[in-house]
């Protein structure tokens, strides 16, 4: 790793001024640059879902501010933007993604919640896939509560870190009102965020998923994971289940 890389810091800040039309709006800050060029290349995979995804066509204009002067950044490629960095340190850019795809793979936004399957959000500088960033989320309306397996900051739910992106792109977050229920099995701390209303009830989504935590165990010898978090979106029909990490998105029949 080289010094620059070593310095490097990048920063994320979410709002939600246009929730009701499927807005995110992302502000990035990247310091302790050196290069001429920065090129930021938005994802075209997800974790555990194995095809080419062409998450670039959600993302609006991206700008950048030099001097207090707002510039376009130029693609250069179907999902790469190029940023002058000459003679600079430091860049804030920013972006919109519309989010209105309903999917365990990728992100919604409406007035009541924001899924946010994060391949698909947060843009990355390429060769710097190792460094850490941190995520300040900005909640829409009345929006209280943060659900996801990456790490909270001094215990605030809406500033999160991540190591590097590998565990950022595994990472989905959800935002809203949803219901969370929290458990412990064997010192592993669990959490189960019911988004929307369902027909469960949550004492035996405890005992059900408390029994297939420890068949698990019993079949791999052991849980790597120190807490784990199980997204559910419950809909008016469908289904389907993603795995990540730390974590998994399910999509349930809220009468099933």
């Amino acid at each position: 790793m080289n010094a620059t890389a070593q310095k490097t810091r990048i920063t994320y800040t979410l709002t939600f001024p246009e929730a009701q039309a499927h807005y995110v709006s992302i502000e990035m800050k990247i310091s302790g640059l050196s290069q001429p060029v920065l090129d930021l290349k938005m994802p075209v995979w997800t974790p555990g879902s194995y095809m080419v995804r062409e998450f670039s066509k959600n993302i609006e204009a991206i700008t950048t501010e030099v001097n207090g002067e707002i510039l376009r950044v130029p693609k250069v490629r179907k999902n790469i933007w190029r940023v002058d960095t000459d003679g600079l340190s430091e860049v804030t850019v920013r972006y919109n993604i519309y989010a209105f795809e309903i999917s365990v793979r990728t992100s919604f936004i409406d007035a009541s919640h924001a899924f946010l399957s994060s391949p698909d959000i947060f843009v990355y500088p390429d060769g710097l896939l190792h460094e850490p960033s941190t995520i300040y989320i900005k909640p829409y309306g009345g929006w209280n509560t943060v659900s996801t397996s990456l790490e909270s900051i001094n215990s605030d739910a809406f500033t999160l870190s991540s190591p590097n992106y590998d565990i950022l792109f595994d990472s989905p977050i959800e935002v809203g009102n949803q219901d969370v229920i929290t458990f412990d099995v064997d010192a592993v701390r669990y959490h189960i965020a019911m988004v929307g209303e369902g027909d469960y009830e949550p004492e035996k989504l405890k005992s059900d998923i408390t029994k297939i935590i420890r068949e698990q165990e019993l079949i791999f010898g052991e849980n790597p994971c120190d807490h784990y978090t199980f997204i559910i979106h419950n809909r008016s029909k469908g289904g389907g289940g993603l795995e990540h990490l730390s974590s998994t998105v399910l999509s349930a029949q809220r009468d099933g």
